[in-house]
């Protein structure tokens, strides 16, 4: 019995030294992103340490003649729309699969076609999504992006919104049907509301995933100012220097509110999938 005592306490042990290690791997880049962004350009590169502290970098990324603001706004509203028109579709969907007493092949079709878009590399379907945009006259805009990052995201957050619905009694809905209230009444002030939770969840996660957006800001559009941060901050490696200062005020301006969402919703994101994985 004491033999194996010892042995929990060495295993506690271990496993907190494994996760002090983990918080401190992912801690120090972010500090010393902040460090070289309030960091006068002179003494990033100069031989030695010193640290002179300095607006220079965050003043010469988003300066009058500069496009780097405009991109964030870009990044902003696309992730603002992109996130409520994901949510609308996929909380309509879900709760019509959840709720609506479809056929468990159709169900299972429709969710399989969507866990199967979101293993398809979307490098693979630049060549169509180009030429539909371009039909459309899309290519190049930011009505473009929020398309695109819709699309993408939606069948995930359709699968999750759903598996959510299953969790609430269906003795609601039949309750409300009784009171006379429609389908669209039901939806809008019954079950809504109680899945609120697990939507919330999926808002966090379909802005996170939108504001890191990379590949289709590169591709469909022309750069400049229309297109999003991350794209305007590939621009600062060029051949003949790389840009360390302005490039970490960027990216503090573009990582850290993301980060700081992540860790202030975390446990309502986990909550929210571990809700919505379980039904009750």
């Amino acid at each position: 019995m004491p033999d194996a005592i010892h042995r929990n306490h060495q295993g506690s042990w271990l496993v907190r030294i494994l996760l002090t290690g983990a918080v401190v791997s992912t801690i120090l880049p972010i500090l010393w992103l902040l460090l070289i962004a309030f960091q006068r350009p002179r003494a990033i590169i100069s031989p030695g340490w010193t640290f002179e502290f300095s607006l220079a970098n965050f003043e010469e990324v988003f300066g009058p003649r500069q496009v780097y603001g405009a991109q964030v706004v870009n990044s902003v509203i696309l992730v603002l729309v992109s996130t409520a028109i994901t949510l609308v579709i996929a909380a309509f969907a879900a709760y019509s699969l959840s709720q609506l007493h479809w056929s468990r092949r159709t169900v299972a079709s429709i969710l399989g076609g969507a866990g199967l878009l979101q293993v398809i590399p979307p490098v693979t379907l630049v060549p169509g999504l180009f030429a539909t945009l371009q039909t459309l006259g899309l290519n190049g805009t930011l009505s473009g992006l929020i398309l695109l990052n819709t699309v993408f995201n939606l069948p995930f957050a359709v699968i999750l919104i759903k598996f959510y619905f299953d969790t609430l009694p269906t003795e609601l809905r039949e309750s409300a049907a009784i009171d006379g209230a429609s389908e669209f009444a039901t939806f809008r002030r019954i079950m809504l509301p109680l899945a609120a939770p697990g939507i919330a969840s999926v808002a966090i996660f379909t802005a996170i995933q939108v504001w890191n957006e990379f590949l289709f800001g590169l591709v469909f559009t022309t750069g400049g100012r229309e297109a999003p941060i991350t794209v305007g901050i590939a621009t600062l490696i060029q051949p003949q220097e790389i840009k360390f200062g302005p490039m970490a005020a960027v990216g503090a301006v573009t990582a850290v509110p993301i980060i700081i969402l992540a860790i202030v919703a975390n446990r309502h994101i986990v909550a929210g999938l571990t809700r919505g994985a379980v039904k009750g």
